[in-house]
């Protein structure tokens, strides 16, 4: 009723003004986060979707990569590959390309509704968000993560406000997230650190009732027969994970990533968050606005939120890929920060008319930007790949000469996605889903960086371990200068984004 009441006593004119900002704003965070298809795993995604889509069957050997034929590949992407090929085949990449705009747009809403918001600041947090997630959004497998994080904290929310009175949705999303995306046990983290956080604030009730009340705890705090039904979704979902093709498979296959130093040291997003990585200063400048507004604007006690988003803060600053779990985690904060302290000054600029406009050119000037950016990329594959370095010449090149060439390719680890989806005629030495794949002595990853870096006997080894005959790397690298020395190679092809060398 006081909403109604509010809407009723302001003049007709700002009403409009309101919603017609709501809209510009709302289309700028649909934008945003509109991408290229330039992610280097996206190529052997969409290959293995469109394989899932015509053997209507799921990989249990790999295929793709001829260094390690009988190794047991476990897709943990396996089912989102398939929606992804279906719409790509289906609808084109500028409809996936949208697909994931407005995904991306509604995960930060979500994120951002976990307390009652007007919908406005809910727009203008997510946008804040969103703009710091940039280097890191888009088509990426990732963002279904970020989506399974943002329902279950809004039902987690919800049912301890007493708004659903259970959670029988959340073992059905986590068995999706299972077969959509390995990130789910990021899930089962933010179910845990609820429930225990949860189950400390109700033993703080029980057993000091006089230190609880001092605390001032502004958040609801579970029963002790939610606390159960909580317990009993979370082991409920834990299990709903083991619903897949591969079982146990799953959780093994991500051990095996994690006990391999050398792949998570190697791998450019599993690096940490430093100041110095180019690809984290959207993630610092967020990180500094929040804790400048918290510190300024923030007085609430809530313990279970504050855990969460300290751990999501840690984890973030563990891998660089990692950062939007801390944006989905405090987008909610700024929502709220934003209605408390700017609501009179919002209700004011959208009285300006001027403001209104310039608002509007500003909108429609970042949207045209990045249609002039994104479209002539989703309808030319060529111009797409060019963007991303990819060597999309090289490759027309070699179907026009298959003649000039090997059998057996060594290529760079970043470009073996693209090369499975371009290139299919043969397999690769490696793509981006082997960093940890070791068979004897053939560690494919760790094989790979050696030869690239031209180190003493690389060389002789992909000839005698790999039977590797040509090779296509991009130019001036170790390699490349290591094999224009050698009278039993031969330099058959170069461009500004590929150089082939043939062993004679």
């Amino acid at each position: 009723m006081v909403k109604t009441k509010k809407a009723l006593t302001q003049p007709r004119s700002t009403l409009v003004r309101t919603s017609w900002l709501e809209r510009m704003l709302l289309l700028l965070l649909l934008v945003a986060g509109a991408r290229p298809l330039l992610d280097p795993d996206f190529g052997w995604h969409l290959r293995s979707g469109i394989d899932l889509l015509r053997n209507l069957s799921v990989p249990k050997f790999d295929s793709y990569a001829y260094t390690l034929p009988n190794w047991p590949w476990v897709n943990h992407e396996w089912l989102a590959d398939g929606l992804v090929a279906f719409i790509y085949q289906n609808l084109g990449a500028l409809t996936l390309i949208l697909g994931f705009a407005v995904l991306i747009a509604f995960i930060f809403l979500l994120a951002a509704s976990l307390n009652r918001v007007e919908l406005k600041y809910k727009i203008i947090a997510g946008l804040i968000a969103v703009l710091a997630a940039l280097p890191i959004v888009g088509v990426r497998m990732q963002v279904l993560t970020l989506l399974g994080m943002a329902l279950t904290m809004w039902l987690i929310y919800r049912y301890r406000r007493g708004e659903v009175k259970h959670l029988w949705w959340i073992p059905i999303i986590f068995l999706a997230w299972a077969n959509l995306h390995g990130g789910f046990m990021i899930g089962l983290v933010i179910l845990a650190l609820f429930f225990i956080t949860e189950l400390a604030k109700f033993w703080l009730h029980q057993t000091r009732p006089a230190i609880y009340n001092k605390l001032r705890i502004v958040e609801d705090t579970l029963s002790a027969r939610k606390l159960k039904h909580l317990l009993g979704i979370s082991i409920l979902s834990g299990l709903a994970t083991l619903i897949n093709p591969y079982g146990w498979g799953l959780y093994l296959d991500f051990y095996k990533l994690f006990i391999n130093p050398f792949a998570i040291s190697h791998i450019s997003e599993w690096q940490p968050v430093t100041v110095d990585n180019a690809i984290s200063i959207n993630f610092f400048i967020y990180l500094a606005v929040f804790v400048v507004v918290m510190f300024l604007a923030y007085r609430k006690v809530e313990p279970t939120r504050w855990v969460l988003t300290l751990v999501f803060l840690y984890l973030s600053f563990l891998y660089w890929r990692n950062m939007p779990f801390f944006m989905v985690m405090s987008v909610g904060f700024f929502a709220e920060i934003i209605q408390t302290h700017t609501a009179l000054v919002f209700d004011n600029v959208v009285r300006n008319k001027t403001v209104v406009t310039i608002v509007t050119v500003v909108v429609a000037v970042l949207v045209a930007q990045r249609i002039a950016d994104v479209v002539p990329k989703a309808l030319d594959a060529n111009l797409n790949f060019k963007a991303g370095g990819y060597p999309i010449d090289a490759v027309n090149w070699i179907k026009a000469n298959p003649d000039k060439i090997g059998t057996k390719m060594f290529n760079e680890y970043g470009q073996g996605g693209f090369l499975v989806w371009q290139y299919p005629e043969q397999q690769v030495f490696v793509d981006g889903r082997m960093p940890f794949w070791v068979e004897g002595d053939k560690f494919v990853f760790f094989d790979n960086q050696l030869a690239l870096d031209a180190q003493p006997g690389s060389i002789e080894m992909l000839e005698t371990k790999y039977g590797v005959d040509w090779v296509i790397i991009k130019p001036t690298r170790p390699l490349d200068w290591a094999l224009s020395g050698q009278a039993t190679w031969a330099n058959v092809y170069r461009d500004p984004y590929a150089v082939i060398y043939k062993k004679l």
